[in-house]
Formats: C-alpha cells, structure tokens, sequence
C-alpha cells in the first residue's frame, strides 16, 4: 500500500478510504480487482497518456524501492518517454531473468525496449545480437528481421571485439557465410593490431573453427609443425587464461578440446566421461546448443551411439517441455543421425522428416544439412529413390560444403549415386569426403568410413582390386579390426571380391562383429552374403537359417532392397531363399541384356562394353538396371553365378 500512496502521490489515510469504499463495492478485494473484466473496463477507460504516466511512475517507485528487476520492467514495458540511466541494465537483467525461465517472448520485449532506449551503439549491438539467438529458438522463421538488424551492426563496425566470435559463430550456424566472413575478418584485425581481447577471442575461435567449420581456415599441411592447425591449437593453450573474460571458456572450450582429442587420439574412456560430464553439467540454453552438440557428435565418433542416443533423447525431450521448437528440431535432427548409424531406417526417416516439417528446411540453416544426409541415406537404404533424390534437390546454405557436415552429406549422395548405378558420380563423392577429411585433420573411421565407400563403389564397377584395396587400406587405418565398427564391413567386402580363399571365415567374423555393434543393417547384410557363402558350399541348412534371421532384420530396419534380395528377387548378390537356378533365369532377358551381362560377368568396364556394343555408357547402366532386377542380383561379381560357364555360352551362341 506504501508503494501504491506513492504512485499515485496521494498519503496513506486518502488510499485506504478510497480503498475500503471499493471493496464495500465489492469491486476489489486486497487490492484485486474481483473480475478480470471490471479491470479491463477501467483500463479501456483510462485515457492512454494517464496509464503510460502512471506506468512511468510505478517503474520509477519500484525501482528506488529495489524491486526486483522483472517487476521494473513490467511497467517500463507500458511507460512512455523513458529517460531513467538505469533503464536499460534494469531490462537486460529482467530479460536474463526471463530466458532463465524459459519466458522467450518477454525477454524479446524487454530488450527491444533495451535496443531502442540506448544510446551505447555498441551495447546496442550486444542486445540485437541476443535478440537474434533468443527468438531464432522461440520461432526459427521470425528470427530473419533480428539477423538483418544484427548484420547493419556488424556492417557499421558496432559489435565489440569480445562478442565477435558469438556473432561468426551464429552467422555460420544460420548459413550466413558471408556476413560471418566480416566478423571473423574484424577480429583478425583487431587481433593483429594487438588488442588483448582480439588475441583471446581469435584463439578461441579458430579452434572452434577447426572442429566445425574447419573448410574457412584453408589448412593444407595437417602435419607441418608450423601448419595452421598445430599454431591455432598452441595459440588456444596459450590464450586459454583470458577466456573467461570473454565469456567462451565453459563450456565451448571443453567441447572443442574434447573433439580434436577425438579426431587426434579416437576413442577412450576418458572421452565418454568428459562428454557426459559436459552434459550434465551444463544446461541447456542458447550459449551452451552449440558445445551439447559436439558433446554428442564425440560420443557418436567414438561409436558411443547408446550413451549418445541416451543423452540426445533426454535433450529432445528437456527442448520439448520448454516450448523451444528449434532445439527440439536439432536434437531431432541428431538423433535421427544416430539411429541411421544403429540401421534403424524407418525411424531416421519418422525423425528427420518430422524435424524437417515443424521446422521448414530454410529456417535451420547449416543443420538442413545434417538432416538431408541422415533423411538420403536412409531412404537409399530403403529403396526409396524418388524420395531421396527429392531431399538432395534441397538447396543448402553455402556454409555446409566448408562444415563438418558436408562430410555425412557427401557420403549420403554418394550412397544414393551407387544404389542408382551413377558409379563416377558417387565415386567423386566418397572421394570428396575423404580428401576433406584428411585435409581437415579428422580422418578417424568413426566420423566417415569413405574408404569402404570407395570399396563399395570399385566391387560395384567389377574392380575387384580396387575394392580390395580400399577395404584393406580401411583395415590399415584402422589398425585393429575390432577398434571400430566398420572394420566388420572391411572384411565383408574383401570377402565379396573373391581375391581371398577365406571366404567363409572373413564373412563369418563380419557377422560377428556386426552382432557386437549397433548396426541392425549391417548385421541383416553381413547375414545376407554370409548365407550367400553357405549356399555356394552346399550347407544348405546354415545357409537358410543365416538368410531367415537376416531377413527379420532387413524387416525390421525398413531395408526393402535387402529383403528383396533375400527374397531372390532382384538386387543382390545371388537369391537366397530356396530358388533353382536354371536357363529359365536368363530366358527373362532381351538379346541386348544378355550380351551386355556377358560381357560384364567377365570383367568388362562400362566404357568397354559401350565400345564392343557400339552403344553409350548411358545405355550400358540402363541395361544393367534391368538385368539386375530381372536375375536377382546387384553386383557385377554375382552375374557369373547367374549366368553360368561361359563355354556354355559360345555354344549356345553357335546354335542359335
């Protein structure tokens, strides 16, 4: 009530007479109105110059009163020409406040009056910078105004040196390659003209760099010691003591360092404890999005995809109880990545399309990115081509191709280049996806297994040595076969390219090692060629049981290509069920389609069968196409088993 008095600048006697009289109204009560519509009334009649005054007042009272912050700005909110020196630092806490409690749209109000009432351009900037991250995680596509504002400042040299780095770092995140190009050039200028904060805020972020977005630091000697990659790692240790002034030591460094320990040293039980202990002890909000994230990717990396699926369900679940739909997206999106990894396709798909749809694909920025590759891959698997080549048709940001994420978008349009017979295009994809790796100083087989890929690829083509190759240089670099995963994989395909006599020994480890994994998928493939392997011996009843189990995981995966194929239909290496194998197989296809499938059984490339045919390598991979889908098979090393002793053909050529 003393407040109120001195508000209303009338003494304590008069305010509670006039108080008595309406409560004897019944009209309030303890000083509430008894019905929200008799407020109302009195507001719509209350001239507005009278309630902005008052609201002027109160902010004034409250304050001298030390009021908390939140109730100041409340009425700060109503008032009109406000000229207090304490307004603004009164809102920006009131909005700390806010987003602490997850209230997203009132801190947005208080720091645009914020924004508006200061004079401090640079502090100016601070604010348009909080209202750009604040507002991107309430609603992704009101979030384009806030960046434009955001971007006049950087332009006009109003952001401080120590804000920089934040600013780059969401400007990237926001596909917004070239305006982040300013901010990092400012602050190397204002590092190499020796400002202290300059120094600091560029040494943390080229090593942020370096894990994210390693493409803008152009390293090109990963393994010089004066190369950039082992300066900016050595400058980062040095610098390390000024973090803290610039507000980026905890927990984006941790992260970063956890990372580059990953991509340096692989995996560790160190890295799951530092990764949990990242996650654990610090909350999730817009300052801290960025370093959860690389927390899971290190976790993912070291094939962890049970802690990380854990922790990245708790933080898609924490993002939905806090209303915070594009975090809830994120996280979607990343979860959807690590059931790709553990084959669980269907799922991928449910989650990536889902993020997709409650965020449109031009509102996430470099995450589209992410989601694009894990959504291709999937469908590919699945067999769901036309679906695939549409998320490709995706436009990206410009900043994926110089992100870690171009690294799973490569791989994914390779996987789908392969499945549709387009060989060089996908070659130059996993090709691409390793030089960047290696360039990039993160070739660890956890992130991207490109040389199976290009293994894949070269048994696909016929090349037999090629695959071969690949697959032991996989094993090379991955010094132990159980060290990882993917070492299952390397031996599956050696054993495919019949250059090895221990054929049943290799896919039977492949098997095992997958069933240790994570990989549903893979288990149902290495099932597969391992039940193709027993066939060709004769066990027929190890053969049948291997291809009933792979066909229950390829149902439960969602891999329709792969129960066809087990199914003896089409697209694999030889049918797996009980089928005969007779004249009858080759009788389904056209003269055309049996010279060319002679020719390739026998080890003929593309170019050589288009030349002997005097037809276009188009023609050749669309014969193909159709010969696989009519014989049962899907690579060129099976068709010798479909087709027979090629003896036998002269003679049925001299025949006819």
């Amino acid at each position: 009530m003393p407040i109120l008095a001195q508000i209303l600048a009338i003494d304590i006697e008069s305010l509670r007479a006039v108080i008595g009289e309406l409560t004897d109204a019944k009209l309030i009560a303890y000083t509430e109105f008894r019905r929200r519509d008799l407020r109302e009334a009195v507001l719509r009649e209350t001239p507005l110059s009278t309630r902005k005054r008052l609201r002027h007042r109160a902010a004034e009272v409250l304050h001298d009163r030390e009021a908390p912050d939140v109730r100041v700005a409340d009425q700060l909110l109503g008032a009109d020409d406000i000229r207090f020196p304490w307004a603004v630092p009164v809102l920006r806490r009131a909005a700390a406040a806010a987003i602490a409690e997850d209230q997203v749209s009132k801190a947005i109000d208080y720091l645009e009056l914020a924004w508006r009432l200061t004079r401090d351009g640079s502090e100016g900037a601070v604010i348009l910078l909080i209202i750009a991250v604040v507002r991107w995680r309430l609603n992704p596509s009101t979030a384009n105004r806030s960046f434009a504002r955001l971007v006049t400042a950087l332009r006009n040299g109003a952001i401080p040196v120590q804000c920089l780095p934040t600013t780059a770092r969401y400007l990237l995140w926001h596909g917004r390659l070239g305006e982040a190009r300013i901010a990092l050039r400012m602050l190397d200028d204002a590092a190499s003209a020796g400002e202290e904060s300059g120094v600091a805020a560029r040494g943390a972020m080229q090593e942020w760099l370096s894990c994210n977005y390693p493409g803008l630091l152009e390293i090109r000697d990963n393994h010089s010691a004066d190369s950039p990659a082992v300066l900016l790692r050595a400058q980062f240790q040095e610098d390390s003591a000024l973090f803290p002034q610039q507000g980026w030591a905890e927990p984006d460094e941790e992260a970063a360092r956890l990372l580059l320990d990953v991509f340096a040293n692989g995996a560790s039980d160190s890295i799951v404890a530092r990764a949990e202990r990242l996650i654990r002890e610090h909350r999730l909000d817009d300052t801290t999005l960025g370093a959860l994230l690389m927390a899971l990717d290190a976790l993912i990396y070291i094939d962890r995809l049970d802690v990380a699926g854990y922790w990245c369900e708790a933080l898609m679940l924490e993002a939905t109880a806090r209303r915070a739909p594009a975090w809830r997206s994120i996280f979607a999106i990343w979860r959807s990545a690590i059931l790709l990894r553990e084959g669980k396709l269907e799922a991928t798909i449910a989650l990536g399309d889902g993020a997709l749809v409650r965020v449109r694909d031009e509102n996430l920025g470099n995450y589209v990115g992410l989601a694009v590759a894990a959504l291709v891959s999937a469908l590919t698997a699945a067999g769901r081509y036309q679906e695939a080549a549409g998320y490709l048709d995706i436009e990206l940001p410009e900043t994926v191709l110089n992100s870690r994420v171009a690294l799973p978008w490569l791989r994914a349009r390779g996987q789908y280049m392969l499945a549709t017979n387009n060989y060089e295009q996908a070659y130059a994809d996993f090709a691409a996806c390793g030089g960047r790796m290696q360039r990039w100083n993160m070739d660890i087989p956890g992130l991207m297994a490109w040389r199976n890929d290009l293994a894949m690829v070269s048994l696909a083509q016929g090349d037999r040595h090629g695959a071969h190759y690949w697959a032991l240089a996989h094993l090379t670099h991955l010094g132990s076969v159980t060290k990882h995963s993917s070492g299952g994989v390397s031996l599956r395909l050696i054993a495919a390219t019949d250059l090895c006599e221990r054929h049943l020994e290799l896919r039977r480890l492949s098997v095992d090692l997958a069933s240790a994994g994570n990989d549903t998928f893979e288990l149902a493939t290495a099932l597969a060629d391992l039940a193709q392997t027993y066939r060709s011996l004769g066990e027929r009843d190890r053969a049948r049981a291997a291809t009933r189990r792979a066909q229950l995981l390829a149902e439960q995966c969602g891999a329709e290509p792969l129960q066809r194929r087990l199914a003896g239909t089409t697209n694999g290496p030889g049918p797996l069920l009980e089928t005969e194998r007779t004249d009858r197989t080759t009788e389904t296809l056209s003269p055309a389609e049996l010279k060319v499938a002679r020719l390739v059984a026998t080890g003929s490339r593309n170019r050589d069968v288009a030349r002997e045919l005097h037809i276009t390598q188009s023609t050749v991979e669309q014969h193909l196409t159709r010969i696989y889908r009519k014989v049962g098979v899907h690579r060129r090393a099976d068709l010798m088993m479909v087709l027979g002793d090629p003896a036998q053909w002269t003679i049925e050529s001299e025949a006819s």
